[in-house]
């Protein structure tokens, strides 16, 4: 997830060395995931830990006019690549 950068004095993402240039037109898209349901009264077993939010979608620059997009369930290619592509909509200017 997010994390502070000490050298560059910024918030980054972690692409998992799948996006290589950094672009404004860089995001991750994620589903946060359901707290496991509460322990039943009486019960003495210690609650599992929360699971990291997945992402289900990244999109990010590696060249010159050059993206990558990877998605998983629940989205199809179609949605996918949809809401990369309004993504440059209201980017075009801030380049």
């Amino acid at each position: 997830m997010v994390r502070w950068h000490e050298q560059l004095q910024c918030w980054c993402l972690n692409f998992r060395g799948r996006v290589t240039v950094a672009s404004v037109k860089n995001f991750q898209l994620v589903a946060v995931r359901q707290p496991p349901p509460t322990q039943v009264a009486g019960s003495s077993a210690p609650a599992a830990p929360p699971e990291q939010d997945k992402v289900i979608l990244q999109f990010g620059k590696v060249g010159k006019d050059m993206f990558t997009m990877d998605y998983r369930y629940p989205l199809s290619a179609f949605q996918a690549f949809a809401i990369c592509l309004s993504s440059f909509d209201t980017k075009l200017a801030c380049e």
